[in-house]
């Protein structure tokens, strides 16, 4: 038997296969346009096939040829294509999705873990700085949370009429290397371009408070879940989110890397910033490993080793 992760060559799914692995799980990733680079350390340990989520007939057949008992999706169309292009994302972002349900439904697989996000609970401004638990009002801004609210809404769907345990997981905005194209690789640009000797150029400005969640946590959340012994208690939860204002993430940055240079733009960033943890560590016993200054060491770390070690 097999665990699939769709996405498993993306920014969050990548760190996923690396656990799995490392828990002796045979792993088939799918992706549209597998980027083996960051898998090339591990890639000959795992069984890749090239596929979109809008085709459940790819689904189906990876699941039979695979024997894959368990699976975490994180493929998605992030917000800004979301907003760019909407009926593509309404294609990948909300048929693809169900089309994962649906496909683990008519397989007979009970358990899968699906990248949701806080971009669901809309402006951080309704929340007056009170971390907000699952059961907070959603009122998404964006095609990308409004999709991700309707997927929420087919998991409950799924589970009560057809007794699976489906779940999903709202991270917050996930930071740490390999992020390399979008609106959200600022994210990674803020440890890897000081890295290089270049200017970080952050969108957000200084004072703006943003909730924080570091890329290894984010895998070891979708892992802990899709590990869970017996059925998980709760159909969704939230990931990260500890308030923290990006001067003082970038303080850290300062400090570590002598020499650091950013520039800040104004732009608003509306994803809740403070969120309420409490319940995944109830339900499945997992706690975030990194604090904001554990996370950017800890991003440091591994750009210096990709990028190569400097005088700092």
């Amino acid at each position: 038997m097999s665990v699939l992760v769709i996405g498993g060559t993306g920014f969050i799914g990548s760190r996923a296969v690396k656990f799995l692995l490392e828990q002796g799980e045979q792993i088939v990733v799918m992706d549209l346009f597998p980027n083996l680079t960051r898998v090339e350390e591990i890639k000959d340990e795992l069984t890749i096939v090239q596929g979109s989520i809008t085709s459940i007939e790819t689904i189906i057949e990876t699941i039979k040829k695979h024997q894959v008992s368990k699976i975490i999706n994180t493929a998605y169309h992030l917000e800004s294509e979301s907003e760019q292009y909407p009926h593509e994302a309404i294609k990948v972002n909300l048929l693809g999705t169900n089309n994962v349900f649906e496909a683990a439904r008519i397989m007979g697989i009970k358990r899968v873990i699906w990248a949701s996000s806080l971009a669901v609970y809309g402006d951080k401004k309704r929340a007056n700085g009170i971390p907000q638990n699952e059961d907070a009002p959603c009122l998404p801004l964006t095609v990308y949370g409004a999709g991700k609210q309707f997927s929420e809404f087919m998991i409950h769907s799924y589970n009560n009429k057809y007794g699976m345990d489906i779940v999903g997981l709202r991270p917050s905005p996930v930071y740490g290397t390999g992020r390399s194209t979008g609106t959200t690789a600022w994210l990674s640009d803020f440890v890897d371009m000081p890295v290089r000797g270049e200017v970080a150029r952050i969108p957000p400005s200084p004072e703006q408070t943003l909730g924080w969640c570091y890329v290894d946590d984010a895998a070891a959340a979708f892992v802990a879940a899709c590990q869970h012994e017996g059925k998980c208690p709760s159909e969704i939860y939230n990931i990260g989110a500890f308030g923290a204002t990006v001067e003082e993430m970038m303080g850290i940055v300062s400090r570590e890397v002598p020499g650091t240079r950013v520039e800040y733009g104004d732009r608003y960033i509306y994803y809740l910033d403070v969120a309420d943890n409490s319940r995944i560590k109830r339900d499945i016993g997992f706690e975030l490993k990194f604090d904001l200054e554990k996370g950017v060491k800890e991003h440091i770390s591994c750009a210096l080793s990709r990028f190569g070690e400097r005088d700092i």
